[in-house]
């Protein structure tokens, strides 16, 4: 087995272990102590993703080692990484040990838990005495183990590749890098166990970002990994903040301001060689003028035919009434004509024309505005003189209808008509193979007027030219070095230019005028860019998207009034790379909510990592889906609420993978995503992922706990499947200086309060911060499972209108109700005769999790009051059965009766009840059995529960009764059930 194999193959028997789910490397604030310098190997981390970076770390090495010709040896590895695998075993508390101290660890304990691992893999088991000895600290003076080994192997050279493993798997960040003796502590270890011919000219940099603001950082990370392989320096390892590179020649690198102009070129390269992107992001309809962003995504004339092809040939009901609804009264008026075939005639049109030519005139007006409004734009001439240069092109006359539409439609930028009538006579003089063009059908005609418009185009759309109409329009170059400068930080050199605002900017008075400063980052706007923010790019209300108070004059009422609002290049070229990467919303209405989920590796990734992340989460839709019931029965929170122990990481794949494939075919059928619904996307893999759960719906009826509820749910699958921490929030930018600030698993920025009170107490998280720290996160899981699994039982899903709204109430109950799992429950019973298993046990763990004394309590008063009366289970009345004795016992102490009164009632109800009773009930009327029943109620509730107060015993009798109705009907079932499979065994002993 090649060594690749192995160490997949060990992975994977590794992470069915306990030992990878038990121990984990948490922060806490007890932790800062003086053994550890603040900042040092305090972030949540998972053993098992403590175990597969320095594992995965340690084979990126060895590829790069291959490609240069050196190979260590094959068995040796095998064995540290076996060794590697349980180099921390001595933390499970778990093992069986002598003492605390790592060398506690017995022979005959390491000897078990290796060999199930050495079996599961295939290989012969490594000598426990090494195992042990690899797992001790550095700084232990306890290494006699390696005395007592053979001389088979180089031992000591085997120890060093686990301890370079371990380093790798424990660095947190660049950060660390550049601030302690990390890189010289590696390099140290790399000639210990490379050969000194290798390592002399050794050599190991790094680049650091420090702001985070999403797909801007993604791309900033994989253009400068892909600038450093340039220069000979391989990407080894990927941190949240930046990238370790190696290199074994000692290659010279240049300076950093060298650097900048490729590292531009390559951001704008990575647009165009983005995946297909929505026509209609790059295309204004109703001025028929292209976006800024599509001359960075169309860089030939054939790409512009093309898209001005596939958006103008969309069936459209606008075709139908063309062209009499662009000539009402006004328009008329213009022309000094009376009626439309007064202006037919003025123009030289045949009115007979049929509902063919009606749609072919329609699809090449809009055509050729398209193509009119595009050379004015590149040439920087008029709406007329684009005309005639087009219609010169095309070999048709154009002065008469230059002359003859008013001068306020040419210049009117949602008007076309000197297309509409160009369009006409281009329609009737063309000739196909010999064929006029209104005989042509209409698909070829299509073809023919694309392929005309890229010969149009030729000499007049270049890259270079591209290039120029974005720089001229959106300052995006410039704005974009000087970012670069600004926050990029390379080991070789630390010099930084920082954006520093202009005093005379910030003094001056405030005005309707907004300053040159940016809302989002507060960042200097240069001189010379369009300080006004395009409303399509934000999609939702404004003042969401900025951290300051509004200048004067903005109407919140307005989504598209932004001219109050300015952006830097920067933050404008953020969305539009969102916009290319299909981060957008899908709807961009007032509707329409995003959480944002910015993903940290845990600690880093490394190439092939990488790699593999790229193929698992390319066109990437997953979603949270809680109901059983629809096409696919596959929920989310199976795992939690079944009986069956379904693998976990497999279950959330299994989930994300079937909903992706459900989604990109209704996407394939319909063409567009259902008008209600709520996707999670990926951006592509870098350093950085930026992850958006899309809540888009074309209507209020949703809440903002709901998506954040699923938002959280995602976040905590994202975790477990792919180690990541996770900042979730609805801002688009994180508002950080530095990534060693997401130390938990999950951090949540402002979220609903009834989420919120999901979350563990402060004194629990140790901080008053909305995070999860990866200790709690199996927990929450759960506690989330049994939310949805009692939402989607409470709350079918209304497919006419497919929202989760209802999920709010089940959070209010938690939040109000100690047993908000016994009210569900009850709900439930008293509208259906059953209740499904995984809804049981879902109410039961919420009740666990959250009851405390009420649940006990409410389970002992059930229990007594059935040694008194086991009531009927059938539907009708079951709440006033199973509640009857309790609430006698509660009207009793209302009324202020002594506790022999209230045992007296209870006689009388027995009797009444004995002699009320079916076959199904029975009813025992025993004087001790009633005393007791009477105390528990009275002692136990009223006078400590509720602390003798009868305002107390009215507010909480509702919610302990329905925590006694829970009990009750799941113990009289289980009593039902153990009969009739007792008599189902006697009839078979009877039948044999």
């Amino acid at each position: 087995m090649d060594l690749k194999s192995f160490s997949e193959r060990l992975l994977l028997e590794f992470q069915k272990m306990d030992l990878s789910e038990r121990i984990a490397k948490s922060y806490n604030w007890a932790n800062q102590s003086k053994s550890y310098r603040q900042g040092r190997n305090l972030l949540d981390q998972s053993m098992w993703d403590h175990i597969r970076t320095g594992v995965e770390a340690c084979l990126a090495l060895l590829s790069h080692l291959e490609s240069i010709g050196f190979e260590p040896p094959e068995e040796e590895l095998k064995i540290a990484l076996v060794a590697f695998v349980l180099h921390d075993l001595h933390k499970d508390s778990a093992v069986e040990k002598k003492g605390s101290s790592e060398y506690a660890l017995s022979l005959e304990e390491l000897e078990r838990v290796a060999g199930e691992l050495s079996r599961a893999v295939g290989e012969d088991l490594p000598p426990a005495a090494f195992l042990r000895a690899a797992g001790v600290s550095n700084f232990s003076p306890k290494l006699g183990d390696l005395g007592s080994l053979s001389n088979r192997y180089s031992w000591t050279g085997i120890r060093d590749w686990v301890k370079l493993m371990d380093q790798t798997a424990s660095i947190i960040g660049i950060a660390e890098c550049m601030e302690h003796r990390t890189i010289y502590s590696l390099e140290e270890k790399l000639r210990r166990v490379l050969p000194p011919k290798l390592t002399e000219h050794l050599r190991i940099v790094c680049h650091r970002v420090q702001e985070m603001r999403g797909m801007i950082t993604t791309q900033l990370h994989n253009g400068m990994a892909l600038l450093m392989k340039r220069y000979g320096y391989y990407p080894w390892l990927r941190f949240g903040d930046g990238t370790l590179y190696i290199t074994f020649d000692g290659r010279e690198l240049p300076d950093k301001d060298s650097l900048m102009a490729e590292l531009t070129h390559l951001f704008f390269r990575s647009i165009r060689e983005a995946d297909q992107v929505d026509w209609e992001k790059l295309f204004n309809r109703p001025t028929l003028q292209c976006q800024p962003l599509a001359f960075l995504v169309n860089q030939t004339p054939g790409e512009f035919a093309w898209m001005f092809h596939e958006l103008f040939m969309k069936s459209s009901s606008g075709s139908k009434t063309f062209p009499e609804k662009n000539f009402k009264e006004s328009q008329l008026a213009a022309y000094k004509a009376r009626n439309l075939d007064e202006l037919y005639r003025i123009f030289g049109v045949d009115s007979s024309f049929d509902e063919e030519f009606r749609e072919k005139w329609f699809y090449t007006s809009r055509y050729l505005a398209a193509l009119q409004r595009l050379v004015q734009r590149l040439e920087k001439i008029s709406a007329v003189d684009a005309l005639l240069q087009l219609a010169n092109f095309l070999g048709l006359p154009a002065e008469d209808i230059a002359n003859r539409v008013p001068d306020p439609l040419h210049t009117n930028n949602k008007r076309f008509d000197g297309a509409i009538w160009l369009a006409y006579r281009f329609l009737q003089e063309t000739e196909v193979d010999g064929k006029p063009a209104r005989h042509l059908p209409i698909e070829d005609w299509r073809v023919t007027v694309r392929k005309k418009a890229a010969d149009f185009l030729e000499g007049k759309i270049t890259p270079e030219k591209m290039m120029e109409i974005v720089d001229e329009e959106l300052k995006i170059g410039d704005d974009l070095q000087n970012y670069f400068r600004e926050q990029l930080i390379v080991s070789w050199e630390t010099v930084r230019n920082l954006n520093l605002l202009d005093m005379k900017e910030l003094l001056k008075k405030k005005t309707r005028s907004q300053k040159r400063i940016c809302n989002l980052c507060n960042r200097k706007i240069l001189s010379g860019s369009e300080p006004k923010v395009k409303a399509q790019v934000i999609q939702d209300n404004v003042n969401v998207f900025s951290n300051r108070i509004l200048p004067k004059g903005w109407d919140p009422g307005k989504r598209g009034d932004v001219a109050a609002l300015h952006w830097c290049g920067v933050c404008f070229f953020e969305f539009i790379l969102r916009q290319v990467f299909s981060m957008d919303s899908f709807s961009g209405g007032d509707q329409s909510r995003q959480i944002n989920l910015f993903a940290f590796p845990s600690f880093q990734i490394t190439e092939e990592r990488l790699l593999d992340l790229q193929y698992d989460l390319k066109n990437f839709f997953g979603t949270i889906y809680v109901h059983r019931r629809g096409e696919i029965n596959h929920v989310w929170q199976d795992p939690w609420v079944e009986e069956k122990q379904e693998k976990l990481r497999k279950h959330l794949r299994d989930h994300f993978q079937l909903y992706k494939d459900y989604f990109e075919q209704e996407m394939e059928e319909r063409g567009r995503p259902p008008k209600n619904g709520d996707v999670l996307k990926a951006s592509p893999p870098g350093n950085v992922l930026l992850f958006t759960y899309d809540y888009y719906n074309n209507s209020s009826d949703r809440t903002r706990e709901e998506i954040w509820l699923k938002a959280l749910s995602a976040a905590l699958s994202l975790h477990k499947l792919y180690g990541f921490r996770l900042w979730v929030t609805e801002k688009p930018f994180l508002m950080m200086s530095d990534v060693r600030e997401v130390r938990h698993a999950i951090h949540l920025d402002a979220p609903p309060y009834k989420v919120a009170r999901l979350l563990e107490g402060p004194e629990r998280r140790g901080t008053t911060d909305f995070v999860v720290p990866i200790g709690q996160v199996n927990d929450l899981l759960k506690r989330l499972a049994c939310v949805w699994e009692i939402h989607q039982t409470v709350n079918p899903l209304d497919f006419s209108k497919p929202t989760d709204k209802n999920v709010s109430i089940i959070l209010h109950q938690l939040d109000v109700h100690p047993m908000a799992g016994a009210h569900f429950f009850k709900r439930h019973l008293t509208e259906h005769a059953y209740a499904a298993d995984p809804f049981v046990r879902a109410c039961r763990a919420i009740d666990q999790m959250r009851g405390g004394m009420e649940v006990s309590l409410a389970r002992e008063i059930a229990l007594a009051s059935l040694k008194l009366y086991k009531p009927d289970i059938s539907q009708e009345g079951r709440a006033h059965r199973y509640e009857n004795l309790f609430r006698l016992v509660v009207k009793g102490i209302k009324e202020r009766r002594e506790k022999s009164e209230i045992c007296g009632l209870l006689f009388k109800r027995l009797e009444r009840l004995a002699k009320q009773s079916s076959k199904r009930e029975y009813v025992r009327v025993e004087e001790k059995a009633v005393q007791e029943f009477v105390d528990l109620i009275y002692d136990r509730f009223y006078m400590d529960a509720c602390g003798g107060n009868i305002a107390k015993l009215n507010q909480r009798q509702n919610q302990l009764a329905d925590g006694i109705f829970f009990e009750t009907h799941l113990e009289r079932l289980k009593e039902i059930r153990e009969r009739q499979a007792a008599k189902n065994q006697t009839d078979r002993r009877e039948t044999v």
